[in-house]
């Protein structure tokens, strides 16, 4: 009678082993261990996406930030600075220097902060060339600044003005007061239409 119950015990011992594994990793039940599950959720002026690989047991945090300006509220900001030749036998045809700032509105065209810019543009035989240094402040703490060099076709307004397209690594390195984002690299895009320019920016953090 003894052995006959050790071995009922056995086998609802045996019973419960095989029955654990099925209930840890069913759609209803548990989830396996070292898997994260996190919704995408919004931050302000952008989103934050999250992937997370259970075999690399990495979360990647995607922040995207997106921005645009009025052109016509850059050009009407537009101050000239007067440039002249220094030499007599100067190889520079002609040359322009412009500063501009206009407001930056977000993705519910709400206005947070500004862009500014200036540019010097020289022309010679053999082109024009514009070096474009940029800035841009945000209510959120955001402050980032880049050098753009570039081309243009001519030194009218709206080739200076598109010239500000580009895609380059931008660093959050100054700060002022409260800034979340001191110290962050940022891929940025800018781009353009009729109307508008466009700053797109896109941070990656593994952890």
């Amino acid at each position: 009678m003894l052995i006959f119950k050790k071995a009922i015990k056995a086998v609802f011992f045996l019973f419960l082993l095989m029955s654990v594994p099925s209930s840890i990793y069913s759609d209803n039940g548990l989830q396996p261990q070292g898997y994260v599950n996190i919704n995408n959720g919004d931050v302000e002026n952008g989103k934050d996406n999250y992937n997370c690989s259970l075999e690399k047991k990495v979360c990647k945090k995607q922040t995207n930030l997106s921005y645009y300006l009025f052109i016509e509220d850059f050009i009407n900001s537009f101050i000239e600075i007067p440039t002249s030749n220094v030499s007599a036998d100067s190889t520079t045809i002609s040359s322009k220097y412009l500063a501009g700032r206009a407001p930056i509105y977000n993705q519910k065209n709400k206005q947070v902060g500004n862009c500014s810019a200036s540019f010097l543009c020289m022309q010679n035989g053999d082109g024009i060339f514009t070096d474009i240094s940029n800035y841009l402040t945000v209510d959120n703490g955001l402050i980032v600044s880049w050098f753009t060099p570039t081309t243009l076709i001519n030194l009218e307004l709206d080739s200076i003005i598109h010239s500000m397209v580009t895609q380059c690594l931008v660093v959050a390195s100054t700060k002022v007061g409260f800034n979340p984002f001191y110290g962050k690299t940022y891929n940025m895009i800018v781009s353009s239409d009729d109307k508008k320019i466009y700053f797109k920016l896109y941070e990656s953090i593994n952890y």
